[in-house]
């Protein structure tokens, strides 16, 4: 057997192998959307993503379901319309029942049918900080903040205001001043509120306004009386206490205060580093117990890799309404990396049930690959016809094609080639003696039949991208050699 019969025994095969590979493709597919394999995998992997090893654990799944429950990600499921795409959902959704019944297994989507396949990195960020009210939080704490802040300092005043007026009795001005103070106060944490000023801008400008009436305060201590030194005495100290701006508050001390029932080992140091923002937590608990309820009844695992994203956050930006938003930048580069890993996984998964597709394929269609190159190398019209029919349809699918591995293109020039073509699968008549005639010399006759099936299934599963590749190499190397000898 020379090397030309050789190369056109390969493109036979090959070639046959292209044709069965679209047909277990398009069945593979059909059984992926009937049990909607990647939206399970999908939500199985984002269970694993947030949960960690406690992915059994109900109130941890409940977790889940409800972010997939939120509107951003439930906007992601879009189903078709019509009749025949609702009567196909609804044998799909029967099938799957069917299966979980005979399996045992619970139903990863909770209370819906379905699930996106597919999840942007940015909408999952977003919906899980949604859902967190991670921004609401950092807002609130940053209000009590700003009016812890200017309360404290009012009582400074207020104070002395009363300290002046048992000395020099009432002062229709100096009250004048403090109550406009108090009224410019309140329109900066109005100001703030709104979003119209930045935490750090509103505490700056808090301070000037305290200053500012302090140093008005002085201008009215002209007389010599014991108490007005007294009083000025204090208002160095007062001026020095206003100047002591608190820090910013972080992302990241934020959700350690939250969490300190979970993170023994983080509690004191944050109590102890932070007793200011300490007390504002404590006061938002207060406040607004359901909010940090959202934040601190989450997954262990989930509330550790918050916190690392948070460092990383808090390593990029200063203020605490950037942090937020770079938060959600690390937890979608956090998820995409995550499903680059589950999308390995997917792929290994999907490559078994490929093989399992492909050798059932081979079963029924009878496509043994023993017997296919028996055929090959003793049928040289068979041997030829094939290689140009596979010569032709590689022509017309690039010619048509509009990218260079457009399977669809490929699969139209492969079903008008078939037409002209008798391939040597089948369980008629002529196939199945020779394939008896052939078991009958192996000692154990159906281990080789079992055997062409199996080296098929494995070769189906390699796909119709990867023949048609392959194909395209081979007939390059026959047109550049020799033609074979007849």
């Amino acid at each position: 057997m020379n090397l030309p019969v050789v190369i056109e025994i390969a493109i036979g095969l090959v070639f046959i192998y292209l044709t069965l590979s679209l047909l277990t493709s398009e069945l593979q597919e059909l059984v992926t959307i009937l049990l909607q394999w990647r939206a399970e995998h999908l939500k199985k992997s984002v269970e694993n993503l947030l949960t960690g090893e406690k992915i059994d654990d109900p109130l941890h799944q409940k977790f889940v379901d409800e972010l997939y429950d939120s509107p951003l990600l439930r906007s992601l499921n879009q189903e078709a319309k019509g009749l025949f795409s609702t009567t196909f959902r609804q044998i799909s959704h029967t099938l799957s029942d069917a299966y979980r019944s005979v399996t045992g297994t619970r139903n990863i989507f909770g209370q819906q049918k379905s699930a996106p396949s597919y999840i942007p990195a940015e909408t999952f960020s977003v919906a899980l900080l949604q859902k967190l009210n991670i921004e609401k939080l950092s807002q609130k704490v940053s209000e009590l903040t700003a009016k812890k802040f200017s309360e404290e300092r009012l009582l400074l005043l207020q104070n002395i205001l009363n300290d002046l007026r048992n000395s020099l009795g009432d002062n229709a001005l100096l009250e004048h001043e403090f109550k406009h103070l108090q009224r410019s106060l309140n329109e900066s944490l109005d100001d703030f509120i709104s979003g119209r000023s930045t935490l750090s801008g509103n505490l700056e400008q808090v301070s000037e306004q305290l200053i500012q009436f302090i140093n008005n305060t002085e201008t009215l201590l002209e007389n010599d009386h014991p108490c007005q030194d007294i009083i000025r005495k204090r208002l160095p100290y007062v001026k020095q206490m206003i100047s002591r701006r608190p820090p910013e508050p972080t992302v990241t001390e934020i959700l350690y205060l939250i969490f300190e029932k979970d993170l023994d080992t983080k509690e004191s140091v944050f109590r102890e580093r932070s007793p200011y923002l300490t007390q504002i937590i404590d006061s938002l608990d207060n406040e607004c117990p359901e909010l940090m309820k959202q934040v601190s009844d989450l997954p262990d695992h989930l509330k550790q890799n918050l916190l690392s994203l948070a460092e990383q956050s808090q390593l990029k930006v200063k203020s605490l309404k950037a942090e937020v938003r770079q938060l959600e930048t690390e937890v979608a580069n956090w998820f995409d990396h995550s499903m680059e890993r589950a999308s390995g996984v997917y792929r290994r998964n999907a490559k078994g049930v490929a093989i399992l597709i492909g050798f059932l394929v081979a079963v029924l269609i009878n496509a043994d690959t023993l017997h296919m190159m028996s055929r090959l190398s003793k049928d040289s019209l068979l041997r030829e016809t094939i290689a140009q029919t596979a010569d032709q349809t590689v022509q017309t699918a690039s010619a048509t094609a509009q990218a260079p591995a457009d399977i669809e293109s490929v699969k139209n020039s492969v079903n008008k080639a078939l037409d002209e073509i008798p391939l040597p699968i089948g369980w008629d008549s002529i196939n199945v003696r020779e394939q008896e005639a052939a078991d009958r010399q192996w000692s154990i006759p159906f281990l080789r039949r079992a055997i062409g099936w199996g080296v098929t299934g494995i070769a189906l599963s390699m796909g119709a991208s990867f023949w048609y590749d392959l194909l395209q190499r081979v007939i390059r190397t026959r047109t550049t050699g020799e033609k074979p000898l007849r």
